[in-house]
């Protein structure tokens, strides 16, 4: 049975993947991981897409990737869970991130028509924002740290602001203006570590979570209902459920599914597959607190 201890020490790879630049909380979920290997001269390199990420951990042995799959606000980062079906990856681990922001402004708020944000970052802040910065007009960047330099570049020549992570904030506090204001202070981003598949590799369902992906073969009454069933009998608690376009036919969906690991796992998958539908099992893996 799966338990709620600290998971062993991981194998070591050559190189971590991790959406950058430095500072973002992609590479603080990074130096997490290697943290857990024990060994923090692994160097951890940086890519602008998530697709990047999961490139050079499948086309590398020895390279692990970082990415950011689910945000407790914002919810689904859906580019993410598409490209885990695209590349030949196994998640085997997963780390929660607390996720706090700070706004920095070069000029009073009332003043600011300009300002940069993360379009998670702008999600996750949206209540600050509206009573705030309602007037400013967003300009979207590729990661919270390119928000703060882009505001930094800028702020010597207008009244800008930028949402960053409460860290870059500390850093440059001669122009914080505020600190938490995401919405919701528990937001917390999850991030799943994986790396290459390896073939005649069996899954090790003594750990805390397996994610499965879903394609039905066809469209019925009923197939929801007939999939799920199979983890209420064998009484399997689903973490997350979630259906995608399928994208081969418009309005064609498979699904995706997070549950907690029992002595029964493997036989709900073998009444799962019973279903007709292709099931693919994603990784199982613990969670790093």
């Amino acid at each position: 049975m799966p338990t709620s201890a600290q998971p062993p020490v991981l194998d070591r790879p050559e190189t971590i993947y991790a959406l950058g630049p430095e500072g973002t909380f992609s590479d603080y979920a990074a130096r997490r991981l290697r943290e857990a290997t024990g060994n923090d001269v692994v160097p951890i390199a940086y890519t602008h897409t998530i697709p990047e990420v999961l490139v050079a951990a499948e086309g590398q042995p020895g390279a692990w990737g970082v990415i950011p799959i689910e945000n407790s606000v914002a919810g689904t980062v859906g580019q993410a869970q598409d490209s885990l079906i695209v590349h030949p990856v196994t998640i085997f681990r997963e780390i929660a991130v607390r996720v706090r922001f700070s706004l920095l402004a070069s000029g009073p708020l009332q003043r600011v028509e300009t300002y940069y944000a993360h379009p998670q970052a702008f999600d996750q802040c949206s209540e600050y924002l509206a009573a705030h910065l309602s007037q400013g007009e967003v300009i979207f960047t590729r990661s919270n740290v390119e928000s703060g330099l882009t505001f930094l570049d800028r702020a010597g020549d207008a009244a800008v602001a930028a949402i960053v992570p409460v860290n870059f904030g500390a850093e440059h506090h001669r122009w914080r203006v505020a600190e938490d204001i995401q919405t919701y202070q528990n937001n917390t981003t999850r991030f799943l570590a994986v790396r290459r598949s390896e073939t005649g590799v069996d899954h090790d369902f003594t750990r805390a979570k397996t994610s499965i992906y879903i394609e039905p073969r066809e469209d019925r009454p009923g197939l929801l209902h007939e999939l799920l069933s199979n983890f209420q009998r064998h009484g399997i608690n689903l973490c997350r459920l979630e259906s995608r376009p399928a994208k081969v036919l418009p309005w064609t969906y498979v699904f995706f599914i997070d549950f907690t690991n029992n002595p029964g796992t493997a036989a709900c998958l073998t009444g799962l597959r019973a279903t007709g539908c292709t099931i693919s099992v994603l990784g199982s893996y613990d969670v790093l607190e």
